[in-house]
């Protein structure tokens, strides 16, 4: 990733000539650099109080022909609003580590997030502030999890496992059926191939998670049984078989289900999936 580079570039940027100056962005890399942030919650709400961490990348002048980087950190909070602001400094490129408060779990995807002012790649604007999520914890209860992950062949043939043991079993609770056509794929091929998997909880349901924290099962909406999958000819392909669900199982009791198929492998594929259960039938899947 472009901006991981500029951030872990950390020797010596480009030669310079003594009349050059310091302030200049084509030898230093260093310009005004404002960042305009905004925290919420799981509900929109904002959060006071949270502490951020700013890694600035600067270029610096070792000697009159030589510039070279370091990194400067400061250390930002919310405020009222859940706002934050970044100003008054001169870099390269920033990279926001460590937004945490206690009683808060910051959205994965959020963490460790990097911005390229030099070459110029982000454009702050302070109407229109990076906005970054937090779940505000209710407390989380003791989940029951388990695991599998081997081969299974993608012709159509049944798989069943127990969701409790993460091992194979006849009988299991969670049936998986790999499909996908042409069964081979020629080593290295790039081609597009239609694919399904079908995903059944036995005498429970299924759903497609969308949120951004799987927290809170949803109290309805399962279907026994789900497929996802893509023709070779549609317009938007992605290949994509890795997605997380909610689930039911047949006493009730609720929990999440993450599923990684390597439909690209020559059959038989790497599949591999991990689940989380709350035995007490609380809706509760906070980690």
């Amino acid at each position: 990733m472009k901006i991981l580079a500029y951030f872990l570039f950390a020797i010596g940027m480009v030669a310079a000539s003594p009349s050059q100056s310091e302030d200049n962005p084509h030898t230093t890399g260093n310009v005004p650099i404002f960042f305009y942030g905004k925290v919420i919650d799981q509900n929109n709400q904002p959060v006071a109080g949270v502490k951020i961490e700013a890694l600035i990348l600067q270029g610096y002048e070792k000697s009159p022909a030589e510039y070279k980087q370091k990194v400067q950190t400061n250390l930002l909070s919310t405020d009222a609003s859940g706002n934050f602001v970044l100003e008054n400094v001169k870099g390269s490129s920033i990279q926001l580590n460590f937004i945490t408060k206690d009683g808060f779990k910051l959205l994965p995807k959020h963490e460790k997030r990097s911005y390229l002012y030099w070459p110029p790649d982000f454009h702050p604007d302070v109407n229109n502030p990076v906005f970054f999520k937090m779940w505000k914890k209710q407390g989380a209860e003791p989940l029951e999890n388990s695991a599998w992950h081997g081969r299974v062949a993608c012709d159509g043939t049944t798989n069943r496992f127990d969701l409790l043991s993460g091992k194979k079993n006849p009988g299991g609770n969670l049936e998986i059926v790999c499909k996908r056509v042409p069964l081979q794929l020629p080593p290295r091929n790039n081609d597009h191939f239609d694919y399904e998997l079908d995903l059944t909880i036995a005498g429970g349901g299924i759903q497609s998670s969308e949120d951004d924290f799987s927290f809170i099962a949803p109290e309805s909406g399962y279907a026994p049984c789900l497929k996802i999958g893509e023709k070779a000819k549609d317009k938007n392909w992605s290949g994509k078989a890795k997605q997380e669900f909610y689930i039911k199982t047949s006493n009730g009791n609720y929990g999440r289900l993450n599923v990684d198929w390597y439909n690209w492998q020559t059959s038989p594929t790497h599949l591999e999936w991990n689940c989380s259960i709350n035995p007490s039938g609380s809706r509760n899947l906070e980690r």
